[in-house]
């Protein structure tokens, strides 16, 4: 229990529906007729009445793969090029088929790198001809280890590189050092002052910056943006600022409300409709849906994005590969006989209240138990993201390039 505990203590370390004016995905009352939904290379198909709101996905793929699009019906999706979306039910039969593609599989590269005052651990990867470099943030008590092995970091490094991008990870002073220097009680990213000539991790990205362009891997010619997850998030929208790039994205965190007022820096926002931390919540979403409104009423470039909830399908843990289709389903079902889910799958409450049964009576879950720790911290991860809790997603992905290569273009 006590290395389950802290299994789970390291993945949210890790971790974190269009613009404001998009409907959200809600299940109006539905009418007693149904139709057939048949998805062919992925997950979702089913009877469903007129008026559900039907979520799909794609069928796991490889390090040398990526989600392509889907095919068929496509017209009714909300975001035919995502890996994970939906549409609501209309009153005839739906078929779709996921389309994947074969990509050139690469390994970032790690060393470290001279900072301001000592040596910072960097993973990186400069693809040839590239066309920007985007930094790659982690949340609070993060490290760049946790961003360089994440999941769905990992396949946002996919797409950014298989789309002409460079990446960079580092991380916070205070998580190399192991010091929480301003006393806040975390190891994070110092956002504030906004001072790239006293603050160490605005100069720490300057100095690893730099070493890429003394050494001929990069040039200055080139654009640069930010990309963090929760605290990573509100160093992004300040880094990006501070350095003047194309454009910046968070991942559940909302800017501060004084920087939305004075940054021209192009901004996106891709929320977590049910996030339950501390820092973020209700008020976070809000907070962000007004940074975007006054981003946007000043003429600044500036996308909203809320990942809604989804219901589990059984093979979801076998997402990454480690986790075979059949322990994934008998997983399922265990959670499903135990009355984790719904009548629809949709898991109820938050992961904490798996965790708690678990502590209490092992012994229930027997399914559970076989797994390694790895294993469980990316089953809970995944239960967090179908809960839309605050969790780094891969579900806008396909959003954050098209934000990156053309911002409101």
């Amino acid at each position: 229990m006590r290395s389950l505990l802290a299994c789970i203590s390291l993945l949210y370390i890790v971790s974190c529906s269009k613009s404001g004016g998009d409907p959200v995905p809600v299940d109006p009352t539905p009418t007693t007729d149904s139709f057939t939904v048949t998805i062919n290379n992925g997950y979702g198909s089913g009877t469903y009445k007129t008026g559900d709101t039907v979520h799909i996905f794609s069928a796991a793929y490889t390090d040398n793969q990526l989600f392509d699009k889907w095919t068929g019906d496509v017209s009714l999706l909300n975001a035919p090029n995502e890996w994970h979306t939906w549409f609501i039910m209309p009153g005839n039969n739906i078929n779709i088929t996921g389309a994947l593609k074969n990509i050139t599989a690469f390994t970032l590269q790690f060393e470290q790198i001279r900072g301001r005052d000592r040596l910072k651990p960097v993973y990186y990867y400069f693809p040839a001809g590239h066309k920007g470099i985007v930094y790659l943030l982690h949340g609070t008590g993060g490290n760049a280890q946790n961003v360089a092995s994440s999941y769905e970091l990992k396949q946002m490094a996919k797409d950014l590189v298989n789309d002409g991008f460079a990446v960079i990870i580092t991380e916070a002073e205070e998580a190399t050092t192991g010091i929480d220097a301003n006393g806040d009680g975390k190891l994070r990213w110092a956002t504030y002052p906004i001072d790239t000539l006293n603050n160490v991790d605005y100069v720490n990205i300057r100095n690893i910056t730099d070493t890429f362009y003394n050494r001929g891997t990069t040039n200055r010619s080139k654009p640069r943006y930010s990309v963090g997850m929760s605290n990573g998030g509100a160093f992004s929208s300040t880094l990006s600022y501070a350095y003047s790039f194309k454009a910046g994205v968070s991942y559940c965190a909302q800017m501060n409300n004084l920087l939305a007022q004075t940054s021209l820096i192009p901004f996106q926002f891709c929320m977590a409709r049910f996030d339950n931390n501390e820092n973020v919540g209700p008020t976070g979403n809000a907070n962000a849906l007004e940074n975007f409104n006054t981003l946007t009423s000043r003429g600044v470039c500036s996308k909203y994005f809320i990942k809604e909830r989804a219901p589990l399908y059984p093979e979801r843990f076998a997402r990454r590969g480690d986790i075979s289709i059949a322990k994934s389903q008998a997983v399922f079902n265990e959670l499903k006989n135990l009355g984790f889910l719904d009548n629809r799958k949709y898991f109820i409450g938050y992961s904490s209240a798996l965790v708690t049964a678990y502590q209490v009576s092992p012994a229930s879950f027997p399914e559970i138990s076989s797994l390694t720790l790895t294993q469980v911290a990316f089953m809970l991860e995944q239960i967090d993201l179908s809960v839309s809790d605050h969790q780094m997603y891969s579900d806008y992905n396909r959003a954050t390039l098209r934000f990156l290569n053309q911002q409101c273009l």
